[in-house]
């Protein structure tokens, strides 16, 4: 395994004061004792979030976006660890829910429990509904039920929200209120990004981009995700800007990001793997802009007409487009898109006999079961297979990176190339069916341009009129 020379930086973060003192090298040294080294993205969070001035920590709030698997937990042991040795300290901790704040909590202890800090533990009390680890110097770890009650009535000098985007604000409401008296207390929120549901990440989320340069709040924000927002979520550049650890040793293997982004849904790989929020989630292949760019009316399909039908997995809406070859450049037009099926085979029937046109489709997908329908009616059929439709898809984005395509502006078209993103397709990609746009449109006119320029058919009777 490759080891990165240069490991991902984060889009957002609050800067280092090299002015200031800072307790993360004491951190470091913990993680140490605790039997792993920092990733070089935990030790800027570190640095950064335990800056002092004066003795005090000068951020009263951490949040940390970063995906999964690239040691979110080690980070927030060690940290908790150095709290519980800095004195009679009372430090708290939850998680999505208390099952899984028991299993964390459960996690951290393990660690200490063997490692050379094991001699400054006193007890581990594991009764149900109570568990707490007690230092000898009198440091209290417990565990807070993720509720509006949990909490309540303590007060603490640390606490940890763990899996910050299952959370909305009543949880804030019951623990922040405990670090009130402690003059440094820290609240530290760790996540991957989360969804419109996640009210608690959202909202510090939205401080810490709005607050990252300013030097007098209390809120240090760390963010890993791609760079841009519109990206190829197959692309290992990509995985290198978003994923801090990978390739570090120990850290996450490219080849185990390989295989998640072949077999997920790119929805839950980006969020999960490459911490990206769904506002961000610009997975979308062709830019707007670029698509916007090339709607040109004045190119009219008169030659040899080729039709591209496609039905979603659900059946409950199908499209059918048109492409042909005008001087080297393919125009694609929505011809029909409507609710059902039951329409369908009338109107391209009537489309292909009167255009003299053969109709391509996928073969593996729900417009299969078109084929012997519309070959009992003499319609000419492409089938294409899975090798041949990520040709088609690949062929696509070439040509509109290119500028080789033409269309008409239709709106329909429009917000399918919006809600457009990859799916893995053998050793290339094709269009994922997965969202919840309609993407039955671009479908459509990718099979009907790849069969106009990949077939070789007598040509029709030239087209005289607009669909």
């Amino acid at each position: 395994m490759s080891v990165l020379t240069k490991p991902a930086k984060p889009r957002w973060a609050t800067k280092r004061n090299m002015r200031r003192p800072s307790k993360g090298e004491a951190l470091a040294r913990i993680a140490n004792q605790m039997g792993y080294e920092l990733f070089p993205w935990q030790r800027l969070v570190a640095d950064v979030a335990l800056e002092t001035s004066k003795g005090d920590y000068v951020y009263r709030t951490i949040g940390v976006g970063v995906g999964r698997q690239n040691g979110k937990s080690t980070l927030i042991s060690a940290r908790i660890a150095m709290e519980a040795l800095e004195g009679k300290r009372r430090i708290v901790y939850t998680a999505q829910d208390r099952n899984m704040a028991r299993l964390k909590w459960e996690e951290h202890v393990d660690l200490l429990m063997y490692s050379p800090l094991k001699n400054t533990i006193d007890r581990v009390v594991r009764a149900n509904g109570s568990e707490h680890l007690v230092f000898k110097n009198g440091s209290n770890y417990g565990i807070s039920t993720p509720n509006r009650k949990g909490g309540r009535g303590q007060s603490n000098d640390l606490v940890v929200i763990d899996e910050a985007l299952t959370h909305d604000m009543d949880i804030l409401a019951a623990l922040q209120p405990t670090l009130a008296t402690r003059k440094n207390g820290q609240l530290w929120l760790v996540s991957n990004a989360g969804d419109e549901t996640s009210v608690l990440l959202a909202h510090y989320r939205t401080m810490g981009h709005q607050h990252i340069d300013d030097k007098t709040t209390r809120l240090a924000w760390f963010e890993w995700c791609p760079k841009e927002d519109a990206f190829d979520y197959l692309d290992p550049k990509v995985w290198e800007q978003a994923i801090p650890s990978l390739g570090q040793e120990h850290g996450v293997t490219i080849e185990a990001v390989r295989e998640a982004a072949m077999i997920s849904d790119p929805a839950m790989f980006t969020r999960e793997w490459l911490n990206v929020w769904p506002a961000q989630e610009s997975v979308q292949v062709v830019p707007t802009d670029l698509w916007d760019q090339l709607e040109n009316t004045s190119f009219t399909l008169t030659d040899r007409i080729v039709l591209g039908v496609d039905i979603t997995r659900e059946r409950h809406k199908a499209s059918i487009a048109a492409s042909g070859q005008v001087r080297g450049i393919t125009p694609v037009e929505l011809v029909e898109n409507r609710e059902g099926t039951s329409w369908l085979m009338p109107r391209l029937i009537e489309l292909a006999v009167k255009w003299r046109a053969p109709v391509v489709l996928d073969a593996g997908s729900a417009a299969g079961t078109l084929i012997p329908h519309l070959e009992n009616a003499g319609i000419h059929v492409i089938p294409v297979g899975m090798r041949e439709y990520a040709r088609a898809c690949g062929d696509f984005y070439d040509a509109v990176m290119a500028r080789t395509i033409t269309h008409l502006g239709d709106p329909l078209m429009r917000n399918a190339i919006l809600g457009s993103s990859r799916r893995p397709l053998g050793e290339a990609w094709a269009w994922s069916r997965q969202g919840v746009s309609d993407v039955t449109p671009l479908v459509a006119a990718t099979l009907a341009r790849w069969g106009a320029v990949s077939t070789v058919e007598e040509k029709p009777k030239p087209r005289s009129q607009v669909f």
